[in-house]
């Protein structure tokens, strides 16, 4: 409960401070932050994305943006993933840090604004997570035995990323973006993330 309560309190903290960072400076240096629940894989690994964009305006219709992207997921081996007595499971986590630009389609910006988002992505990634295993059994253990044979910790990978976006409220210069996305990369690692974006709109 006390975690909970700390998380909303450092949220609505930041959006204070982000809100009036954005509604106050005309031509930031990053004009747009996100922040993500965000899941590798199937969903087994969860954690969190922080995004930072620098948008520019094409027209009307259209911006480009170039950013980075940070991520980091967590979780802890399936039960029958064993390490030692009394059983405790393996604990695993995903890093990556990513380079991204591309190209935003911006609709109904009058009515309720809507906005598509494509762009190549560059990627680095630091895992713990093995990539393969091997069975073994044991008359001393109740299930079959997974152990780790394989491990690539880090890589680089190139992909790409897809974002749907809608416009909630505006507040002075900066408008709150509800903010879904799906990405992939060469590595076939799927992340998907929902969240909320900052954006100031006084960019050119």
């Amino acid at each position: 409960m006390l975690i909970k309560n700390r998380s909303s309190i450092l949220f609505v903290f930041f959006t204070i401070i982000l809100t009036e960072t954005f509604g106050q400076t005309p031509n930031p240096i990053v004009n747009t932050f996100g922040f993500h629940k965000s899941f590798n894989g199937t969903g087994d690994m969860k954690g969190f994305d922080i995004n930072v964009q620098k948008r520019k305006n094409i027209n009307k219709r259209f911006d480009w943006y170039y950013g980075s992207s940070l991520n980091l997921h967590f979780r802890n081996s399936p039960t029958y993933l064993m390490s030692v007595e009394p059983y405790s499971p393996l604990k695993f986590y995903t890093f990556g840090i990513q380079g991204e630009s591309g190209v935003t389609i911006k609709l109904f910006e009058k009515i309720l604004p809507f906005h598509i988002t494509t762009s190549p992505i560059l990627r680095f990634q630091s895992t713990s997570y093995p990539s393969v295993y091997q069975i073994s059994s044991n008359s001393s253990y109740p299930r079959p035995r997974y152990d780790i044979v394989q491990s690539v910790p880090n890589s680089f990978s190139v992909g790409y990323k897809v974002q749907l976006e809608l416009g909630l409220f505006k507040i002075r210069r900066s408008r709150i973006f509800f903010n879904s996305y799906f990405q992939n990369d060469t590595r076939s690692d799927v992340i998907t993330g929902l969240g909320i974006v900052f954006k100031n709109l006084n960019y050119k």
